[in-house]
């Protein structure tokens, strides 16, 4: 349907008139074309409320109450293009980001920081890869814009041929998945249709409508969606204007059954700016690289940050410790420890084997502790063993870092040892205590 955590009011278009209509027989050539420098300033809002069934193994079913609401301003610069001509590159400098939402009677607010809101936004197929140029993000700000509609990306919402008033067309594939937000669309029944031209204060102006459903899988399972909108087209520019769709998601469980249904509208206007001259030197200035595209870990209620890959998930987090995942063999605890608990960096090895030992792993090699070359402090061992018939890879780390104490304790299979172990040696690197009890 539409974006769940971008939701918005309907904002009227009551400033608009439409005081002379078209010849009905005209034959109308209705698309967007991109050039890098293209600006355009994107305002959107949007506004849900429904319910979806919660279960959980340790507690019983419940309903839960679902309300958001949203309002978002910049403005985006077109970088690049791909071969088929689509954007896969842009600049985005946001003056407003204000999102809310309440869960179960508890309210979540998200929005970006103020040294993030110049981004670069990658476009992959129907990923979103944004970075920032000046800080990380974390996985809060990631989620926001992954989840904000791609205007550039609805081109499927405009026939592949011209058309005259009355005549009816399917939507694209991928521009009813950006709608939707479906990671994996299965079904597409959206049809379109050119209802109107009229000369809005002179500027001829189409009006498209678009009317049907979709089904298919996002992060809260399968669902099937209802979409019923419009959009304007400014004939003289060539751009989509303006966006209204009301939306409605019908969650399913495993069986097919509905266990929730959530109601949203959504708006977006887009007027044109001025475009801007780029050339190859300002374009390097926005590639991303393994740096600018890690995640920042911090929360106001854990003792210490740390940086990460995105392939890396934070899955669980209190306020000494922090579980990330990789896959289902390979995974990192770090720890914030009492001062007093290791005195020697051999205390915390003797434990880490003593729990290989009581774990029946078969040990095949085993290191040494070294120190990490430049990083003063922080020092590690490896372990190679044999967990029934998987041959896996373990790697620990102690790192001191003032009078603060930090163990990291991972694991994963020997196919991604060398990729994995780099990955780990810069989350270590990266850790930072915060001044909190922990």
């Amino acid at each position: 349907m539409i974006k769940r955590r971008n939701l918005l009011q309907g904002i009227g278009l009551n400033a608009i008139l439409w005081p002379l209509s078209l010849r009905a027989a005209d034959i109308y050539r209705l698309s967007e074309n991109f050039s890098p420098g293209n600006r355009f300033r994107i305002q959107t809002t949007t506004e849900l409320t429904g319910s979806m069934l919660f279960t959980s193994n340790l507690q019983p079913k419940k309903q839960i109450q679902i309300k958001g609401k949203s309002q978002i301003d910049f403005d985006e610069t077109i970088l690049t293009l791909d071969s088929s001509l689509k954007v896969n590159k842009s600049l985005r400098e946001y003056r407003k980001v204000e999102l809310s939402r309440t869960l179960d009677g508890q309210n979540q607010e998200t929005t970006l920081r103020p040294e993030t809101r110049r981004l670069v936004l990658l476009r992959q197929g129907s990923k979103k890869i944004p970075f920032s140029l000046n800080a990380l993000l974390t996985w809060n700000e990631l989620d926001l814009i992954r989840t904000e509609v791609f205007p550039c990306a609805l081109a499927g919402l405009f026939p592949a041929r011209s058309v005259g008033l009355n005549e009816s067309w399917n939507a694209g594939l991928e521009a009813v998945q950006e709608l939707t937000d479906l990671e994996l669309l299965e079904s597409s029944q959206v049809a379109c249709k050119l209802d109107s031209v009229n000369l809005v204060n002179n500027r001829k102006t189409a009006r498209i409508s678009f009317l049907g459903k979709a089904s298919g899988i996002n992060e809260d399972g399968p669902n099937q969606q209802i979409l019923d909108g419009y959009i304007f087209f400014d004939c003289e520019t060539r751009h989509l204007s303006f966006l209204y769709l009301k939306g409605t998601s019908i969650l399913k469980n495993k069986e097919g059954k509905d266990v929730g249904r959530i109601e949203g509208r959504y708006t977006l206007s887009r007027e044109m700016l001025p475009a801007i001259l780029l050339d190859n030197k300002i374009l390097a200035q926005y590639e991303p690289d393994p740096n600018n595209t890690r995640l920042l870990f911090e929360s106001r209620d854990t003792a210490f940050t740390f940086h990460y890959p995105r392939e890396w998930k934070v899955t669980s987090q209190s306020d000494s410790q922090a579980t990330l995942d990789h896959s289902k063999e390979s995974g990192l605890l770090i720890t914030k420890e009492k001062p007093s608990r290791y005195t020697s960096n051999a205390m915390y090895r003797d434990e880490a084997f003593a729990f290989i030992r009581q774990q029946q792993m078969r040990l095949e090699s085993q290191g040494e502790i070294q120190s990490a070359n430049g990083i003063p402090g922080l020092e590690f061992f490896s372990w190679d063993v044999q967990i029934e018939s998987r041959r896996m890879y373990l790697l620990y780390f102690v790192y001191r870092i003032g009078q603060n104490v930090f163990t990291l304790a991972s694991r994963c299979s020997q196919e991604n040892k060398a990729a994995l172990r780099s990955d780990i040696m810069g989350i270590a690197t990266s850790i930072k205590p915060t001044g909190k009890s922990g």
